[in-house]
């Protein structure tokens, strides 16, 4: 072939046909840029609505009660749109067009979990003349005006039936903490709360010592930093306390609630009363009155006699974990005697109707879940292979599945009815999630955000899914929140800094030797104090001021709290005193060191114990 033919031929065959090429070449690449800098994007917006929540319950004394948790969820949905909005600006997005794109978030919270997304409001106003009526039709419900707003709050659910009148329902949270109602196979009425735990693994000889995995579970003395503010001479200004410094207090933990040992006539407020022990509300410190202190006394010093002049710098002591496993054992003996011996099944539709498979955008059949294969009989037979404290139990894996059921089907409907309202030409689904992120959901607090149908390019959209942890919170403590440090260290009264470890630290439990404290890692963070300045002939607000503290200070380890490089422990390590395993499951390292342990496990045991639970009052059996 001449050369001036096989020019020819390039011109007009291969020259547009690299051209195309390349053109389509680019236009893929161009929406796979768009498709990671939208994933970026969202996890941002993610990020600074997990962060906004955290910052919120943090500062704030009533964070784990409904309304105020309602308020703090709000602001969190609106960060995450202002976030996304101002991410998506350039675009020309605004926030009321990306809530066409958003078809669900979800909020996991202790033991159930809020949606917030797409309802119709079948309840709607009507006006007649001048006033508006309320029109509880539900007739023609398609065409009513679809609402943005929180769905009521739904917990981690699951029912059980048996033979004769056996009708169980369960209420599982993020850990071995259950709410258990119903009737039993005689008929008789069951409600009881309490933490699930193997009764083999705890001993409890005839003077009351409790020995939990091994370890020996006594009171421990607690301290932390707290700037506390006191009601003014004119009772109209607060007055911080030690001129708004902090002051190292020491406390025990009493219906959920810290009490701090005043031990300093100087930092007293002006509503002493000769009572050594207070309370705060928001900060303002409450002295008890002398049925308080008495009520107190005998919580703590565990006799009926108590009287709170007893209570000093040495009596002044916790019993948290100790109550956590004796009440837990109490409370697993009689759950494991009322499914003892009982065949039944779950009849609850989500569990049972869970969704295996879900399509993706090509058709693709792919699954949502795979369950661990277990019978369902086995979950409240509890012995030392299924220790619900441990992660690899049955009841652990049955409890995941049981949330993750009710997660699913909940986003599955709430996005389905969002389609209904929609005229974009776009289908929205619920999205495969991976193993990893379920497990995410399933152990931490959480939100987890849905963004579909953006146009991204070559009649391609957007689809995604962000997951993001908030393990930073006062309504959970996860088998991740506890930070271990020298107790010598940590309760100076003139506490400087210290370090703090990880308690799955290889390098601690290798080297130490010395006596060990854990506290929530909570108590690691900034808190903040705001007080008004008020003018009293006024009484308008002159002033706002801001004081800001840490309760316990010190820095953390580089090789386990900074970085994660010495991080080779488990919590199922910790707690059932295994060695250090490699993913194969041989051997690589010692059992921890038994200080650690002791210091985990009850700092573990003591701050889940003073979480505050609704289901609380379930105690009788």
């Amino acid at each position: 072939m001449k050369l001036q033919q096989l020019a020819v031929v390039f011109i007009i065959i291969i020259l547009p046909i690299a051209l195309v090429l390349s053109e389509y070449t680019n236009i893929n690449m161009q929406v796979l840029n768009k498709q990671a800098e939208y994933d970026n994007i969202l996890l941002t917006s993610t990020y600074d609505a997990i962060r906004a929540f955290q910052m919120n319950t943090l500062n704030n004394g009533y964070s784990t009660i409904s309304d105020s948790k309602i308020r703090d969820i709000s602001a969190s949905v609106n960060s995450f749109y202002n976030s996304l909005a101002s991410s998506l600006g350039s675009s020309g997005y605004k926030i009321e067009d990306l809530q066409g794109y958003i078809p669900a978030l979800l909020f996991t919270m202790y033991d159930g979990y809020y949606l917030y997304g797409d309802y119709q409001n079948i309840v709607t106003l009507e006006k007649d003349g001048d006033t508006y009526k309320q029109n509880y039709s539900t007739e023609n419900t398609n065409s009513l005006k679809s609402t943005n707003g929180i769905k009521p709050y739904i917990y981690y659910t699951c029912e059980y039936k048996g033979s004769n009148k056996f009708d169980i329902i369960v209420n599982y949270t993020l850990d071995n903490y259950i709410s258990v109602m119903g009737t039993d196979n005689s008929g008789n009425i069951i409600n009881m709360s309490g933490y699930l735990i193997n009764p083999s693994s705890v001993t409890k000889d005839a003077s009351g010592n409790i020995t939990a995995h091994g370890i020996e579970i006594k009171p421990e003395k607690l301290y932390e930093y707290a700037i506390v503010m006191d009601s003014g001479i004119d009772s109209i200004n607060l007055t911080p306390a030690n001129g708004g410094n902090p002051t190292y207090y020491q406390y025990v933990y009493y219906n959920h609630q810290k009490y701090y040992l005043d031990t300093n006539p100087e930092q007293r407020a002006t509503s002493y009363n000769g009572i050594n022990i207070f309370r705060l509300n928001n900060n303002l410190r409450t002295y008890l009155n002398e049925s308080e202190a008495n009520s107190l006394a005998k919580y703590v010093l565990n006799r009926d006699n108590a009287n709170y002049t007893e209570l000093n710098a040495t009596s002044f002591i916790d019993n948290s974990a100790y109550k956590y496993y004796n009440d837990a054992l109490e409370f697993s003996n009689k759950v494991i005697n009322l499914f003892n011996g009982v065949s039944y099944n779950v009849v609850t539709d989500s569990y049972n109707n869970q969704v295996n498979y879900t399509k993706t955008a090509n058709g693709e059949k792919v699954p949502i879940h795979t369950r661990t294969n277990y019978n369902v009989n086995e979950v409240f037979k509890i012995s030392d292979s299924n220790d619900p404290e441990a992660e690899d139990s049955i009841f652990n894996e049955h409890r995941m599945d049981v949330i993750i059921s009710s997660i699913e089907s909940n986003l599955m409907s709430i996005i389905a009815n969002f389609n209904l309202h929609q005229n974009s030409g776009y289908e929205f689904a619920l999205p495969v999630m991976t193993e990893e992120d379920w497990y995410k959901i399933t152990n931490n607090i959480t939100v987890v955000t849905f963004m579909q149908g953006i146009p991204i390019g070559n009649y391609k959209y957007y689809s995604n899914y962000a997951v993001v942890a908030n393990t930073k919170n006062k309504e959970f403590v996860s088998r991740d929140s506890i930070i271990i440090r020298d107790v010598e260290t940590g309760n100076r009264s003139n506490d400087t800094l210290g370090t703090y470890h990880n308690p799955k630290c290889k390098d601690i439990n290798d080297n130490n030797s010395g006596n060990l404290i854990g506290y929530n890692n909570i108590d690691y963070e900034q808190q903040t104090v705001s007080y008004d300045i008020i003018d009293p002939s006024s009484h308008s607000t002159v002033e706002t001021k801001m004081l800001y503290y840490y309760p316990h200070s010190g820095s953390g380890a580089y090789e386990c709290v900074i970085g994660k490089d010495e991080v080779k422990y488990t919590a199922d390590n910790l707690i059932l005193n295994t060695e250090l395993k490699d993913e194969n499951g041989n051997i690589i390292g010692n059992k921890p060191n038994q200080n650690v342990r002791k210091a985990y496990i009850s700092a573990l045991a003591r701050e889940k114990y003073n979480l505050y639970k609704i289901s609380d009052y379930f105690n009788k059996y």
